[in-house]
């Protein structure tokens, strides 16, 4: 792909003061004919990239073309870590670039990203809303309620979001005539409908949210300085502390809340406390 050339070649005359067209041929495994196409092209953009033919020429930046290499050094390993997550959820196949990247950068394995669990629930479903999103689709798609019903749903995609630690799907539900946020977990057997032929309503975004009031005991007080660090946090006389927080759907407190036994309360509101007890209390009763 001539983007991801036209990258690359950037990125090599940013750490090499001159290489050859037949290094970059070789390199890309195309003509030198296409290489010269690519430095023209770089030109037309704005990179003040040459050439000089000859025994002592090449191809190179010119010398006040230069890209901070503090900052250049921090956001490589932010490139990589992204394009590590966009493969491991399936939202994109990003493995051929950081390949090729990877022949520029020097980047060491210092990190390693296996979201296979999570990436095997959304990675079909990734893929065909974005199949849907570029092509301007309408969808049609099974929709599991908190309940356990089931549900039909006709709907044009907008787009793919993440909050409270829960993917999202925008899209403008046809029945309703309203946008709706759907949890990505609860959506099913996605089927393509046709082209969208009229304009959306302005998009309303509305995200479910669940406030709730904890306090955790002195025996996790760990737990203040990893993942509840950006937490305003409130202190109590047993060293205990308070705080509150945000989930998307019940599924995600159930799943913050039972590992944590009897190191955590819920405060308030007190339909959250009644929910949460029942909930445990039918899962009890189905184990005896």
């Amino acid at each position: 792909m001539q983007v991801i050339r036209l990258l690359q070649t950037t990125l090599i005359l940013l750490n090499r003061k001159k290489v050859t067209a037949n290094e970059l041929a070789e390199r890309f495994q195309v003509t030198p004919r296409t290489v010269y196409r690519d430095i023209d092209a770089l030109s037309l953009a704005g990179v003040p990239v040459y050439s000089i033919k000859g025994r002592n020429g090449g191809i190179f930046l010119d010398e006040s073309f230069h890209v901070d290499n503090t900052l250049m050094e921090e956001e490589q390993d932010d490139l990589l870590l992204a394009l590590h997550l966009l493969q491991s959820i399936g939202l994109a196949d990003t493995e051929e670039l950081m390949e090729k990247l990877g022949s520029v950068y020097d980047w060491s394995n210092w990190l390693s990203v296996d979201l296979s669990q999570e990436g095997s629930v959304h990675s079909e479903t990734f893929a065909k809303l974005k199949h849907a999103l570029f092509n301007e689709q309408e969808i049609q798609f099974t929709y599991y309620t908190e309940y356990g019903q089931t549900r039909l749903i006709r709907a044009a995609p907008k787009r793919i979001l993440y909050k409270y630690q829960t993917w999202y799907l925008l899209a403008y539900h046809f029945s309703k005539d309203a946008w709706e946020v759907y949890p990505l977990r609860r959506v099913k057997q996605v089927v393509f409908g046709p082209r969208l032929v009229s304009p959306l309503p302005p998009e309303e975004l509305d995200f479910p949210k669940i406030t709730v009031k904890l306090r955790f005991s002195k025996r996790i007080a760990y737990k203040r300085y990893d993942e509840f660090s950006e937490l305003v946090l409130v202190d109590n006389p047993d060293s205990s502390f308070e705080t509150t927080m945000d989930f998307a759907i019940f599924d995600d407190l159930y799943r913050f809340l039972l590992p944590l036994g009897k190191n955590v309360q819920i405060l308030e509101p007190q339909w959250v406390k009644e929910k949460v007890v029942a909930y445990t209390q039918s899962f009890l009763e189905n184990q005896l």
